[in-house]
């Protein structure tokens, strides 16, 4: 199984819909070859963030594309979805052996299936954690245009616009589910 895990610097990409790509976080990255994405807190996040560092934010297992043409990459949907962000396990403290493994480099992100013997044991315990979560709310959905954004504050336009984003996400500033 290959999995791509990152380090997050900040909440609400994937939102509780379960899609990864609704702020664009990680672009054409999204893209790529993966059966698995684990995001979680890097060591240095946003100011307004810190509550996710170090942490298991969220994961997600067998995953589908919905073409988001005006975004840098697809937009992600899971069989299997599940999101902490704050309220995740530290890793460092339950999963020893990918903490060092993760944050002993510098990398932002890996895609790969052949880890440590030691770490892939670990990775196991996450991803068959959520084996049993339902899938992302806009799974089934066929129909890319059933989401759309919702920057309900002219804040949240200046702070967020697609291609330049500040440090900060706005509040109101999400994707949602439209009937």
């Amino acid at each position: 199984m290959k999995i791509f895990i990152y380090k997050r610097t900040h909440k609400h990409d994937p939102d509780e819909n379960g899609v990864f790509g609704n702020q664009d976080c990680m672009g054409r990255l999204r893209n790529g070859d993966y059966d698995a994405v684990i995001g979680i807190g890097g060591l240095s996040p946003w100011p307004d963030h810190i509550d996710i560092m170090g942490k298991i934010n969220w994961v997600g297992l067998e995953r589908k594309k919905n073409p988001a043409p005006k975004k840098r990459g697809d937009e992600i949907v899971f069989s299997h979805f599940k999101l902490y962000e704050e309220k995740g396990k530290d890793i460092q403290q339950n999963y020893p052996n990918f903490y060092k493994y993760i944050y002993g480099s510098r990398c932002r992100f890996v895609k790969k299936s052949d880890f440590p013997a030691e770490v892939q044991k670990e990775l196991d315990q996450i991803i068959n954690s959520i084996k049993k979560c339902p899938p992302s709310k806009m799974y089934d959905s066929t129909n890319t245009k059933k989401i759309k954004d919702n920057c309900s504050s002219t804040k949240c336009k200046e702070i967020c616009p697609r291609k330049k984003r500040k440090k900060n996400t706005a509040p109101g500033c999400k994707k949602i589910s439209v009937k």
